[in-house]
């Protein structure tokens, strides 16, 4: 794979950092494989989830859907971790159910 490192360490940070913050109780799993066309990064917890409405607007910038004071954080990771997969000529999805958890899958050119 050529790519970014940088980049590419800052989306699978920023991934990790929010599943750490919002799992309470469960495990948060990472996995990479490779398909025919493209590197697959999913991290996946096990935290509140979210509704379709939170999921859309999940990765505009400054945008919060659960804004407790434990969490934090700006609302500019998932902005910014979308925008470094597009620069790098991937993307990045959300697969997410409220009291489940939510799954995150970066997709990378191989």
């Amino acid at each position: 794979m050529k790519s970014d490192k940088t980049k590419l360490r800052q989306c699978l940070l920023n991934l990790l950092s929010n599943a750490a913050k919002f799992t309470r109780d469960g495990v948060i799993r990472m996995e990479a494989f490779r398909t025919a066309e493209d590197i697959v990064f999913r991290v996946a917890d096990a935290g509140r989830g979210m509704t379709p409405e939170q999921s859309a607007k999940l990765f505009e910038p400054f945008t919060q859907v659960h804004s407790g004071a434990a969490e934090g954080g700006t609302g500019l990771g998932l902005a910014i971790t979308r925008r470094f997969c597009g620069l790098m000529g991937g993307e990045i999805s959300l697969e997410s159910t409220v009291g489940e958890g939510s799954t995150f899958t970066i997709r990378l050119p191989a």
